[in-house]
């Protein structure tokens, strides 16, 4: 080969590679963004986040010393946070919001419009507090928000035990 078709070849490599160099310095930038804003978020109650996961739009963390949930979601400019204390909650559940879609007369389908992580609290005379992590109005799909609900409602039920 000589050096025309290498220099080629090169440009070629660094034309395919670029986009996926940019998504992903994009992707870590915004993931930052979203974990300075959630430990704003606990620093305004004296806490700091332990574990955490981030999805696409929101993010979810815990402080485990403190035994409070903390959540963070800016979707299209429009932020909601929210913070649960779990010495006051009893269980945590996944709520959904689905639509019902007659497909034949014997049988039916189920559309996940919404969903969402259920603080029950322990006494009646409190509110429930919701974490939303998907909403089709917002995103098309599911994707991975289903198996993210799952495993926060694990962890956090985990460590309701020590409560009861």
């Amino acid at each position: 080969m000589d050096l025309g078709t290498d220099i080629i070849a090169i440009i070629i490599v660094i034309v395919c590679i670029l986009p996926f160099i940019l998504i992903a310095k994009g992707r870590k930038k915004k993931e930052k963004k979203m974990l300075a804003a959630l430990q704003e978020v606990a620093n305004r109650d004296n806490c700091t986040i332990n574990d955490y996961e981030i999805s696409a739009n929101f993010i979810i963390g815990i402080d485990h010393k403190q035994n409070r949930v903390f959540y963070y979601k800016n979707e299209e400019g429009v932020i909601n946070e929210g913070i649960v204390n779990l010495e006051g909650i009893k269980t945590c559940k996944i709520g959904t919001k689905s639509k019902t879609i007659n497909t034949n007369k014997d049988r039916k389908e189920y559309i996940i419009q919404g969903l969402y992580l259920k603080f029950i609290p322990r006494f009646n005379n409190n509110p429930e507090a919701l974490f939303y992590v998907y909403d089709s109005d917002l995103k098309m799909q599911l994707t991975g928000e289903l198996q993210l609900a799952k495993k926060w409602e694990t962890l956090i039920n985990k460590k309701l035990l020590q409560f009861n």
